[in-house]
């Protein structure tokens, strides 16, 4: 796919932004919105927080935003800088002006986001789909990783999808209707919450028209040679892989690897077990800060 990532037509675009811009105004501490220029195009970036740490760099889930972080940002941005950008490509306040043709510019433009926000690296991490985007930046651009963290992983992170899983999302994703989306939740993420503002902005992304590459696993060999620190945590009953054998895929091609599989918890870890899964993550971070000159 080699297209820019754009709206259906002006009135979509309205749609989209109405909703995007009353959940951005319920972010629950002090922010800063920064636009980044890269090659690609502009970056909007949400900065919160503050702090001596380096900063964390967040990817959300599948066509999720840097907005997707708000119910867990005000543990997260603590003590140090979070950064949640939205995703070029998906639907968000990023204008796309150049195509991403594959991994490498993926990683290119991320590392462009990062270097525009002043920061030398970061700890990167990202949920579901945006796992797989936190991996593909820390495999082709690792000069930018401090740590890598996959917070309940896309399938595509370490494997192609079962045809089960992805006949669910084409189900879903065709002619969407909330109660279509709901239905959708109540099997992949059934303790997600949303705000009346947070559906509108859910169902309005459909009118986008995406710009990002489709995701393909790691070759294997480009995943074991990753050389951040890696933290993996998956749900033990998620319905959208098998976590015992993707625990002993990562464990093979990285033998170092920090990983703990939840019972009882699906794919909406986060949300499931906030009071452990971010402090799990947070401590993770703490421990593999960067030595400073």
């Amino acid at each position: 796919m080699t297209k820019l990532g754009r709206f259906t037509d002006d009135a979509a675009r309205a749609a989209y932004l109405r909703a995007y811009d009353a959940v951005a105004a319920a972010w629950p501490v002090p922010w800063t919105d920064i636009d980044v220029e890269t090659s690609f195009g502009t970056t909007r970036v949400r900065r919160s927080g503050a702090g001596e740490g380096t900063p964390l760099f967040l990817f959300p889930g599948m066509q999720g935003n840097g907005l997707f972080w708000s119910q867990f940002i005000t543990e997260l941005a603590h003590d140090r800088t979070v950064y949640t950008p939205d995703v070029m490509g998906w639907a968000g306040r990023c204008v796309q002006t150049s195509p991403l043709r594959d991994e490498n510019e993926i990683a290119e433009w991320a590392a462009e986001t990062i270097a525009g926000l002043g920061a030398d690296h970061v700890h990167v991490a990202g949920y579901s789909l945006g796992g797989w985007l936190a991996a593909v930046v820390a495999a082709h651009r690792p000069d930018r990783v401090a740590s890598l963290s996959l917070l309940e992983p896309a399938p595509a992170t370490f494997a192609r999808p079962s045809w089960r899983v992805l006949w669910r999302f084409m189900v879903a994703g065709f002619r969407p209707t909330r109660a279509k989306m709901e239905k959708f939740n109540q099997w992949i993420a059934p303790r997600t919450r949303l705000t009346e503002s947070g559906w509108a902005m859910l169902l309005a992304s459909f009118d986008f028209r995406q710009g990002m590459p489709w995701a393909r696993p790691l070759p294997e060999e480009r995943f074991a040679a990753i050389s951040a620190p890696l933290l993996v945590l998956f749900g033990g009953d998620t319905v959208v892989h098998d976590p015992g054998w993707a625990a002993d895929h990562v464990r093979r091609l990285r033998p170092d690897a920090d990983i703990e599989t939840y019972p009882g918890v699906g794919h909406d870890m986060i949300w499931a077990i906030p009071d452990r899964a971010i402090p799990r993550f947070l401590e993770f971070v703490r421990a593999h800060e960067p030595a400073r000159a």
